[in-house]
């Protein structure tokens, strides 16, 4: 009898479980509008994870949780922010790319002393990051509706500390974002020491064309595996050098003063890969 109640006992524990992990799991739409750049659409876990998806959803461009600034949910994301460790806590920052909003929003919350500027070119993104995901401007982070490459060629030389490059169109880089010509304007919008941080897709056709283009237009170029996943975190400086145990230092310093959530160090360390410049073309702009 004793045997039988205990079987039935963990018989409803499993089906408990189970129907946590379903619901957890259970997706239900929230947003879904063309725009000119594509289908958007917003979709929330039953757990409140929401999710943004862009053009053919093939690739998730952003999730986070509502509410929760210093939870970040793609590894990319954590890697990504090496860039806060090497810059100063008043820095001046730009991030191509909205997504929902979780790098910018984190880093408000981070480096509330920093000045953040955050360029999206579809305004339906920015509308779907303040009503659904939290992303939320203010007197320290501005948001700018258009071309990330217009607003850097017009940005004043050495205005940023730091440039992360995350804008995707559906699951790819836009061309005229990869280019030398870009590149060159990048490094001339950022500070003497400034740092770019771009989160790039190793099974891109062009990735290996990426690579040798950043090493043709900055001086240092390291890399960071993201954890299981085809990506890697590219940081780019000018007279400036940097390396595995620098980055770390960097890293360990940033966790020092400020509770990242994360392992960044850790992330770091593991993931360090140092740039051999492909045999590959440099990417040009299209005539």
């Amino acid at each position: 009898m004793i045997r039988r109640t205990g079987l039935i006992a963990a018989a409803a524990c499993l089906i408990a479980v189970l129907f946590l992990v379903v619901h957890q799991h259970r997706v239900r739409a929230l947003f879904e509008s063309d725009s000119e750049f594509g289908r958007v659409r917003v979709v929330e876990r039953g757990d409140g994870l929401r999710s943004l998806y862009t053009g053919e959803g093939r690739a998730r461009q952003s999730a986070l949780y509502p509410g929760r600034p210093m939870h970040l949910e793609h590894p990319y994301t954590q890697v990504g922010m090496i860039g806060l460790a090497l810059v100063p806590p008043d820095a001046r920052i730009l991030f191509v790319g909205l997504g929902g909003g979780a790098m910018p929003t984190y880093t408000h919350h981070v480096m509330p002393r920093a000045r953040i500027d955050v360029v999206e070119i579809d305004p339906i993104i920015v509308d779907v990051a303040e009503r659904f995901f939290g992303f939320a401007p203010d007197d320290r982070m501005a948001v700018h509706t258009g071309d990330g490459r217009a607003f850097i060629e017009s940005a004043p030389p050495g205005r940023y500390d730091l440039i992360v490059l995350d804008a995707f169109s559906d699951d790819e880089v836009p061309y005229s974002l990869t280019t030398r010509q870009f590149l060159a304007a990048v490094r001339t919008a950022l500070t003497a020491d400034g740092v770019v941080v771009s989160n790039l897709w190793t099974a891109a056709p062009a990735y290996p064309r990426m690579l040798a283009t950043y090493g043709a237009v900055f001086d240092q170029v390291n890399l960071v595996r993201v954890p299981q996943r085809a990506q890697r975190i590219l940081v780019g400086t000018n007279g400036r050098t940097l390396d595995r145990n620098a980055l770390v230092a960097a890293a360990r310093a940033l966790a020092g003063r400020t509770d990242l959530g994360f392992d960044l160090a850790g992330l770091v360390e593991e993931g360090y890969e140092t740039l051999a410049t492909p045999d590959a073309a440099v990417l040009e702009d299209r005539p």
